[in-house]
């Protein structure tokens, strides 16, 4: 039998996932995404892992602890990695709404208009940057 008609009769499985939380998959995933992301740019630098130490001022060991997919990384180590290596760094909550709970009431706040309010003050700070460049 042919590879693509093994692939395409295949059942899937989640064998690999098996007992563990949703939580859990998703922090694999994101340590995944960030350590192959630092790797990539490594690998695009034409550097060695010693070499890439070098440039970031950390060990040998810690640039391939990052590597690793295991490393916990702290939002100031991200934000150091990323600075160092020009890349943006933007940490993303997914929510529409958020919710202030207090003893009187729960205060509903539509991101979308703030974020419509925030574009608005940038135009302001671009207009007024311009009439002191002028």
């Amino acid at each position: 039998m042919k590879f693509e008609k093994k692939i395409k009769i295949a059942k899937t499985t989640n064998w690999l996932s098996e007992g563990l939380e949703n939580a859990d998959i998703k922090k694999i995933k994101e340590l995944a995404l960030i350590s192959s992301k630092i790797e990539m740019k490594r690998i695009d630098l034409e550097m060695s892992q010693k070499q890439f130490a070098d440039m970031m001022g950390v060990s040998q060991g810690m640039v391939s602890k990052w590597e690793s997919g295991d490393y916990n990384f702290t939002i100031t180590t991200l934000n150091d990695i990323c600075e160092k290596l020009e890349l943006d760094f933007e940490p993303k909550i997914n929510s529409n709404q958020y919710y202030n709970e207090n003893n009187f009431e729960v205060i509903k706040i539509n991101l979308d208009n703030y974020k419509i309010a925030l574009k608005g003050w940038d135009t302001i700070k671009l207009s007024n940057r311009r009439e002191g460049i002028a």
